[in-house]
């Protein structure tokens, strides 16, 4: 028998998330050591000496720079794989 939504299953081990707990939620890499978010999610912490005017170009973008550093340096690495 399939699952529908009209046709939910009642698991009292694992209850409907209420509109309080969604609230509650928080990112797991907020809520997590930075050693175990980085086994979860395969990425990891390290240190790289940039120059500053690499670091200000991606900075000067929003405060998502990080974010958007990693997915530049992830696709040269994929562009350089696939090559």
């Amino acid at each position: 028998m399939t699952n529908s939504v009209a046709d939910p299953i009642d698991d009292p081990d694992n209850p409907e998330l209420t509109d309080r707990d969604i609230a509650r939620m928080r990112p797991a890499r907020e809520v997590l050591s930075a050693a175990a978010y980085a086994r979860l999610t395969g990425a990891s912490e390290v240190a790289l000496k940039l120059p500053a005017a690499t670091i200000q170009a991606f900075a000067e973008e929003g405060e998502d720079w990080r974010e958007r550093m990693a997915d530049a340096l992830t696709e040269a690495a994929r562009k350089k794989h696939a090559a």
